[in-house]
């Protein structure tokens, strides 16, 4: 499982950051983001889900998020 962190960042930095981690991984993986900008947690759980990948949002403090990320199998 591979984690990325992407607090601190901004649109539409996190949704870069996360699309080239995801490029590198193969199907099945999972990739687990930090963050803590809201507006990147909506964009990051819709744009994922609309190109098949599995999310689910984990356990995530008061000013922070945490996304477990599922390339789909081929």
């Amino acid at each position: 499982m591979k984690r990325v962190d992407v607090r601190g960042e901004v649109c539409p930095r996190p949704a870069l950051i996360v699309r080239d981690e995801l490029d590198g991984l193969d199907a099945g993986e999972t990739l687990v983001v930090e963050g803590d900008y809201p507006p990147a947690e909506e964009n990051l759980t819709r744009t994922c889900t609309t190109h098949g990948y599995d999310v689910e949002p984990a356990e995530s403090g008061d000013d922070s998020f945490e996304l477990r990320i599922t390339v789909p199998d081929e």
